[in-house]
């Protein structure tokens, strides 16, 4: 039924999707799960990943949000998800709350299947803990800056009309936030220009920015159900996630992005 569901997400582009773009926009690639636990997770969970975890270097650090009384964490929704510590895990991120656990990417990114792969291990090894009782939630999130010599060609770089009154958007600064559901999939797309993000490497990237946040939500699973359908969940939210990037970028764009086909 997964599979179904994303043969019928691909068939939603009138192009197949580019396997990889040799002129790589990619700036962020996050998962998340959001999760119930009758303990604070922040206080076990790091030490038995780290424990369990063989390859590769590996650094635990304190994050700000770990310094905010937990009362005052549990009544503000926007404080109630937020990463206490940091896993650092090669070129890999682990980012761990008392509700929530995210796995991200360093850049360059190493490819899908690669990032795919420390996902299924890292919930692997949740599923061990015992900690976790349910999944109430999962999303996957890719953040892109395309380049552009200047705000009008940026903005042409992406498949956007917009018109403020008589005024058509050309090469002013802009941003939007918009809620598109496709399927079971919530995907949260912002589009805004000019941007600028820093790289773990401290290099800078200026262009238009395409972030798409795609959601499974209103889960209640138990995390070893959730687990072992977790292969399957993860290419249809990528299917979901990659297809709604590529339409939101102009042909020519995708053109510029060098993109290498199957």
């Amino acid at each position: 039924m997964l599979r179904d569901k994303q043969a019928t997400l691909q068939k939603m582009t009138a192009k197949p999707l580019p396997k990889k773009l040799n002129k790589e926009p990619l700036v962020d690639a996050v998962f998340e799960i959001r999760f119930s636990s009758s303990i604070p997770v922040s206080s076990v969970l790091p030490g038995f990943l780290f424990a369990r975890i063989n390859d590769g270097d590996k650094k635990i650090e304190r994050l700000p949000a770990a310094d905010i009384p937990i009362q005052m964490r549990e009544f503000d929704p926007n404080l109630r998800f937020q990463p206490l510590l940091r896993l650092n895990w090669d070129r890999f991120l682990i980012l761990i709350g008392d509700k929530s656990l995210a796995i991200a990417c360093a850049i360059p990114y190493p490819g899908w299947q690669d990032f795919k792969s420390k996902i299924i291990e890292v919930i692997n090894i949740l599923k061990d803990s015992r900690i976790i009782e349910t999944v109430s939630r999962f999303s996957l999130k890719y953040v892109d800056i395309i380049e552009g010599k200047n705000l009008s060609e940026q903005i042409q770089r992406v498949n956007v009309n917009l018109n403020v009154g008589n005024h058509i958007l050309s090469s002013e600064q802009f941003g939007i936030r918009v809620e598109i559901r496709q399927n079971d999939y919530l995907n949260i797309v912002q589009i805004a220009a000019p941007s600028s993000v820093t790289l773990f490497d401290g290099q800078t990237r200026d262009g238009v920015l395409v972030a798409v946040d795609s959601i499974s939500e209103q889960l209640t699973i138990d995390l070893t159900r959730f687990a072992e359908a977790l292969a399957d969940n993860l290419e249809a939210i990528h299917t979901s996630n990659k297809t709604m990037f590529f339409e939101c970028l102009r042909p020519e764009t995708i053109t510029y992005l060098d993109p290498v086909y199957e």
